[in-house]
């Protein structure tokens, strides 16, 4: 077998192991959500509070770690980052105040963002060709989700195991323990398997980093880009409180909602890989992004007119199947459409930096909305949910259709130009 080939695949897998599992333990929520609002006895704002905190800090971190990513060799961070997100993972396993909570959150913004994200999106990005951007992506994000689904199917065994000898507190514990060990381990990983290289003495200064920043930020298409990534991670944010609707409303048990937290990530592997040759076939990320948001409208949709009645717990989590092939299949493309933007790959760090940390902000608020929005309405509130859902896919659809329309005719100038 070519060295090179394993040498790539090798790499772009470790490097969506490590994407998925690192964010394990921040959104925590999107598996054990129930299990951990009662062994801390929160409301659905306080769950919320806890997400926005780490969000106000990731927004920094991704500005920081896009400019580190164009400048520094990062395997000793890197090893640090997983290593001090497993360890806080360890504490939260405690259920501390919700205080301290808290704090844990804002620290893991620094541990989980600074070294790695960027520096995974360019990694992956120089692995190919411009022709094979698609893929590539798609296939980052499919073994994210099969490295993602394999590790919470161990931790929904770990709970269900513990939980009926020890309670229910007991078992939620043991499953994040799990979750936090297998950090350190991919941290450990990452220090034997990534290279080392020197850091660039000769690069550019802190000054000139900052400056080139603020020289992303001037370019139109990069703040399309930032819309599109806002708007689609709304969705892909949302459609996580599916499993906690169904347990809640259609009578689904706690064990099966967390089992459908590990089957999301099984699905993520068919969305993304799926989601990746799709553009690649048809040269157009843009219309996989747009494909997926129609279906996206259609599946959030159904959840406003279904009626709230044990008996269509099926119809509910088969549509929440439906979904989840098509948020992965858009997630999967929303980085790789920097190449269709033409975003220099030299610049590839800092601009997937900028888009990270303002596509991003909805953690900054929108769960402590929506949250408030299920305490103060119940079954309505997630309702609105579903409703505020469908009209982010809508706004992707229109910004991405933007962004399609800006390189076409940046494309027809240049030829203009050259004819």
């Amino acid at each position: 077998m070519n060295r090179e080939f394993v040498k790539k695949w090798g790499t772009l897998l470790l490097l969506a192991a490590g994407a998925g599992i690192i964010f394990q333990l921040p959104y925590i929520r999107e598996t054990f959500y129930p299990q951990i609002q009662k062994a801390m006895n929160l409301t659905n704002s306080q769950m919320g509070l806890l997400s926005s905190g780490y969000a106000t800090m990731a927004i920094l971190s991704y500005f920081i770690g896009g400019a580190v990513a164009d400048k520094f060799s990062a395997r000793k961070l890197l090893t640090f980052s997983f290593i001090a997100t497993g360890a806080l993972g360890l504490w939260f396993s405690t259920f501390p105040s919700f205080t301290t909570a808290r704090i844990i959150f804002v620290l893991m913004g620094i541990s989980s963002i600074i070294t790695y994200w960027s520096a995974c999106i360019k990694a992956t990005r120089m692995l190919g060709t411009e022709d094979e951007q698609g893929r590539l992506f798609g296939w980052q994000e499919g073994l994210r989700g099969i490295m993602n689904a394999l590790l919470v199917f161990g931790m929904t065994a770990a709970y269900a195991h513990i939980s009926r000898t020890a309670g229910e507190v007991a078992g939620a514990s043991a499953a994040i323990k799990v979750c936090a060990v297998v950090v350190i381990i991919i941290g450990v990983l990452n220090f034997i398997f990534i290279e080392d290289t020197e850091k660039n003495e000769e690069g550019e200064s802190v000054l000139e980093l900052t400056k080139g920043l603020f020289k992303a930020l001037t370019i139109p298409r990069v703040w399309l880009l930032v819309g599109i990534i806002f708007a689609a991670y709304s969705v892909y944010g949302l459609i996580g409180y599916v499993n906690t609707y169904a347990v809640t409303y259609y009578g689904l048990s706690e064990t099966m909602g967390s089992t459908l937290g590990g089957i999301r990530y099984l699905l993520q592997g068919v969305g993304g890989i799926v989601g990746g040759f799709l553009a690649d076939r048809y040269h157009s990320r843009i219309k996989v992004i747009v494909g997926g948001c129609v279906l996206l409208m259609i599946s959030f949709g159904l959840y406003i007119v279904l009626p709230v009645q044990a008996g269509l717990v099926g119809a509910v989590i088969g549509n929440f199947f439906f979904g989840l092939v098509f948020i992965y299949a858009v997630r999967s493309q929303y980085f790789a459409v920097h190449q269709d933007a033409g975003i220099p790959v030299e610049m590839s760090g800092r601009v997937s930096g900028i888009a990270s940390a303002l596509g991003y902000t909805p953690d900054l608020f929108m769960y402590t909305l929506v949250g408030s929005w299920m305490d103060q309405y119940g079954a309505a509130g997630f309702k609105m949910t579903w409703g505020y859902a469908v009209a982010a896919a809508g706004v992707c659809i229109v910004l991405s259709l933007v962004l399609s329309r800006v390189i076409r005719s940046k494309a027809n100038a240049a030829e203009n130009g050259a004819a």
